[in-house]
């Protein structure tokens, strides 16, 4: 910033030059003083009109403007969190005020909605986007910002101003913030017959929750949860009364049927009748050793075990939720390949039951159909699968996070040296014209 003092600073030594030290009347005490002798008629005054230029242009230097709109990405949250009221107003309406402006002014633009799969419009001039903009809607999820980002710059070389609740992705030139503290209630999460609520807020708050047609009183701590159980297997649950965010005021938990595809084993299809499967290819049980990881979620049962050992260590996990192991011989199945771990052990770390992601291996069902922990060991493989909840969002669009004041960058300026060096001409031409007289 130091260049911006250059007008100032030479203007003082080329007065300084010419009069000596003594000092020097200016321009505005000098037509003071000449409307006192005579009587003062309004007139066009050339001096006058150079110094009020030249204070213009300082101002206008200090505010550092661009000199001619440029090209513009503009990067908006539509996130659920922006669907929070403040003011009478949500944060996608303060966002959409701030930033049409920015995007009128740009020639050319591109908008990019932010949700949890990146939608972008443009490169268009900015004013015809103006329509898109006004009409993004908050949804039920969270942002990709930094892969809206990354789509806007693919579609456009120029500088990207992101507006969200949250904290801007790394590498942008500009950010909008639009959030601020606001106290929310919501439900967190879901299970059968267990709900959980949290708290956004820095006060506790009681949550009427109504299960079922049945209302609920709940106590939570501030930016905690609190657990309400004993609830129906399956329910829809709604908080009551009126809140910041309303998107995450209700969810639901349900069994659905699933899709088994089983060889054809009468072991089997009995076990998996009584679970609730039906015929499909969503789960696939199939009898051999795994190749590698599988496809989608599969049940692998051993063609063959070598001599029955007994399980003297578990991994804690929730395949193994109610699952009594300790003690039982199993035949130790062939050992799989990674990524596939050992989820129980016998005498000298030999494997006897294997998971990894998606999937269970296990030792030959004819050592397991007879054990009284077969039927839960499967249970709790399918249930992530037969699960299905409603209405959950996830835990930074609940609590609603508070980003810092919002800025645009300085680097977005360029006319600030423009300006000073008029400045610092219209105070030349000033002096030149009217040179300073030596007062006696």
């Amino acid at each position: 910033m130091l260049w911006l003092l250059l007008p100032v600073l030479l203007l003082i030594y080329l007065l300084y030059r010419r009069g000596g030290v003594r000092p020097k009347p200016w321009a505005g005490v000098w037509l003071w003083r000449r409307g006192r002798a005579r009587r003062f008629r309004p007139r066009l005054d050339l001096r006058l009109l150079f110094l009020l230029l030249a204070g213009a242009a300082l101002v206008l230097a200090l505010e550092d403007p661009p000199l001619l709109p440029s090209p513009l990405v503009l990067v908006v949250d539509a996130s659920a969190s922006m669907a929070a009221r403040e003011g009478g107003r949500t944060r996608l309406e303060r966002a959409k005020e701030r930033a049409l402006p920015l995007l009128e002014r740009a020639p050319e633009a591109v908008l990019v909605e932010a949700g949890e799969t990146p939608r972008a419009y443009g490169p268009a001039p900015g004013v015809a986007l103006r329509g898109r903009l006004l009409a993004l809607e908050a949804r039920a999820g969270g942002a990709d910002l930094e892969g809206a980002v990354a789509l806007g710059r693919r579609l456009l070389g120029a500088p990207v101003v992101v507006a969200t609740d949250g904290p801007p992705p790394p590498g942008v030139e500009g950010y909008l913030g639009v959030g601020s503290p606001a106290e929310n209630l919501g439900i967190v999460a879901v299970a059968g017959g267990f709900v959980a609520v949290g708290n956004g807020g820095f006060s506790p708050k009681t949550a009427q929750v109504l299960v079922e047609g049945r209302p609920y009183t709940l106590p939570v701590p501030p930016r905690g949860y609190a657990r309400l159980e004993g609830l129906p297997p399956t329910f829809r649950a709604r908080l009551l009364g009126e809140d910041a965010l309303p998107l995450d005021d209700e969810a639901g938990f349900a069994l659905r049927p699933l899709g088994v595809r089983l060889p054809p084993r009468p072991a089997l299809l009995r076990l998996f009748a009584l679970l609730g499967a039906r015929p499909g290819d969503e789960v696939r049980v199939e009898v051999g050793s795994p190749k590698g990881a599988p496809e989608r979620p599969t049940l692998y049962l051993a063609q063959e075990g070598g001599p029955p050992a007994a399980v003297l260590a578990t991994l804690p996990h929730p395949l193994l939720e109610g699952v009594a192991l300790l003690g039982a011989r199993l035949p130790p199945p062939p050992p799989p390949p990674p990524p596939w771990r050992p989820l129980a052990e016998g005498e000298g770390g030999v494997g006897l039951l294997y998971w990894t992601e998606g999937g269970l291996y296990l030792p030959p069902l004819s050592a397991l159909e007879d054990k009284p922990f077969f039927p839960l060991l499967v249970y709790n493989f399918l249930r992530p699968y037969r699960e299905a909840r409603s209405g959950l969002l996830s835990p930074q669009e609940t609590l609603l996070p508070t980003p810092g004041e919002s800025f645009l960058p300085r680097g977005q300026g360029g006319g600030g040296r423009f300006f000073a060096l008029l400045a610092l001409g219209l105070l030349l031409l000033e002096l030149a014209l009217w040179p300073r007289r030596k007062v006696a």
